[in-house]
């Protein structure tokens, strides 16, 4: 029998091979075990008045297209909801005031829950990964009631999400 391969070619092919045929393995048990947490960490006081809202990430997203982000941070994001808007964190810590916040979102697919909030003055959104639509819900019942929430987030907030 000829050996028309060498070794290396034959091992990269198995590795190909098996590599081909298990990611298709794994994006479907991805999509299938990737639903919200239903038991979320809790929201804490700052101490200040505050309320921390614990995060799995924050991303920096453009208005309209909600699943591109532009920076993110998953090592210490934060959103701490104040009486006079909110402090958050994705690449450096920074407030926003009520009326800089124009309306608040709930967009969810497998395990991630977002949160993103629109600016008057930006095209950028500052999304936050929640990890569950319960904190999602909690997190809403937060904001101020003349804050614009999307239909999503009114039916989540309704107890419908």
């Amino acid at each position: 029998m000829v050996n028309w391969m060498s070794e290396p070619a034959q091992k990269f092919m198995v590795e190909t091979l098996l590599f081909l045929g298990g990611l298709p393995w794994l994006i479907w048990r991805w999509l299938r075990s990737g639903r919200p947490s239903i038991t979320p960490l809790p929201i804490i006081n700052d101490g200040n008045g505050g309320k921390i809202v614990p995060l799995i990430a924050t991303f920096s997203g453009l208005r309209g297209l909600p699943w591109i982000g532009f920076a993110s941070n998953n090592l210490n994001p934060r959103l701490v909801i104040q009486s006079d808007g909110i402090t958050y964190r994705i690449a450096m810590l920074r407030f926003r005031g009520w009326g800089d916040i124009i309306q608040v979102d709930v967009q969810s697919v497998g395990a991630t829950v977002n949160l993103s909030f629109a600016f008057r003055d930006s095209l950028f959104t500052f999304d936050a990964n929640v990890g569950s639509t319960m904190l999602a819900a909690q997190t809403l019942a937060l904001l101020p009631d003349h804050i614009a929430l999307t239909d999503r987030a009114k039916l989540l907030l309704m107890g419908g999400g």
